[in-house]
């Protein structure tokens, strides 16, 4: 298993190459510096890509309906993606594996169910809102004034050009994965707030969409281990009522806060499993012992207390008790 994600690596034949088609910045007031229109405007699968990012409404309140023209835009984005040699390669591994149909057609309508079809969410405020895995984990979404989703560098960077991302600090970025860095940074989106967005910078979007989707089919669960680039790094991608909730990477090693990478990843899978934004502290805890465990692992079996603490310092979460005594935590973000 471990050589099928080295092996898509290698095959990004579309990647950007650092230094020479993009230029970034880790901790300026913008990220990009410099990005390579040519390839961006000239190579197929971004061309296609960045077709598809006005076709949706970020804001989950707001309604939303997919048209005939919005359906092939995404279709013509998974042709564009079927003939380069990283989903190529994707696709003869899974279907040998039997994750997927041998077939081209069969394959692509698979992806398009998978990445494309609307599915519904239920928020904290038990309200259910449409959305589907592409647009919650390449594009973004916000609700209640926070970002959720959002994590591909040519969605960051269209943004960031037309002045809607104000960033907040860069916590840490690796340079040690050739032309591709993985970054994780905060920053505030059209007024909305995202705190540790986790990307790559420097992938093709063919490269990101097989690499998840092995991930999601036929990986260790919630989070797979995989070397990239002489790198560890962990691929998460959660699953939500069958569907994929949301795909990023971490970088292992990083130079971070472990525990607030663990309450954070913590935070986010509350989020993909709709729990709401305010609980009493023990049942906080089962959940984190025993079903966020059972899913995802914990990093050297951390402490919920300590984790908890971390998270109240760092201002994610408030904890008060009630009229009864019995503690309640407040998840801010």
């Amino acid at each position: 298993m471990s050589d099928i994600y080295s092996t898509l690596w290698t095959l990004d034949h579309n990647r950007l190459r650092r230094g020479v088609d993009y230029r970034v910045t880790p901790c300026g007031d913008r990220l990009f510096r410099f990005v390579n229109q040519d390839t961006l405007e000239n190579v197929p699968t971004y061309r296609a890509f960045l077709n598809l990012l006005d076709n949706y409404e970020a804001d989950v309140n707001k309604p939303e309906n997919v048209t005939e023209k919005e359906k092939n835009d995404a279709r013509a984005f998974l042709n564009r993606c079927l003939d380069t040699e990283v989903m190529q390669k994707a696709h003869n591994f899974l279907a040998e594996e039997g994750y997927a149909p041998k077939g081209k057609k069969g394959f692509k309508d698979m992806l398009y169910d998978m990445w494309f079809t609307p599915y519904t969410r239920t928020h904290s405020d038990k309200a259910q809102r449409s959305s589907s895995a592409f647009e919650h984990t390449f594009l973004g979404e916000t609700r209640c004034g926070h970002v959720i989703g959002f994590h591909n560098w040519l969605r960051l960077y269209s943004e960031e050009c037309l002045g809607n991302i104000q960033h907040k600090g860069c916590k840490w970025c690796d340079c040690g994965c050739d032309d591709r860095i993985i970054f994780t940074i905060d920053f505030d989106w059209k007024g909305n707030n995202k705190t540790r967005d986790s990307f790559f910078v420097g992938t093709s979007p063919e490269f990101e969409l097989a690499l998840y989707t092995v991930c999601f089919l036929a990986g260790d669960g919630a989070k797979t281990e995989v070397v990239l680039g002489g790198q560890r790094v962990t691929i998460t991608t959660y699953k939500l009522n069958g569907y994929i909730g949301s795909c990023y990477p971490i970088l292992e090693g990083d130079s971070g806060d472990n525990l607030l990478d663990e309450g954070l990843d913590f935070l986010e899978y509350l989020e993909n499993e709709d729990f709401g934004p305010e609980m009493g502290k023990r049942r906080l805890k089962r959940i984190y012992e025993e079903d966020y465990t059972k899913c995802c692992g914990r990093r050297c079996e951390t402490a919920f207390s300590q984790v908890l603490r971390t998270l109240e310092r760092n201002d994610k979460v408030e904890i008060y008790s009630n009229n009864h005594g019995v503690d309640i935590v407040t998840i801010l973000e």
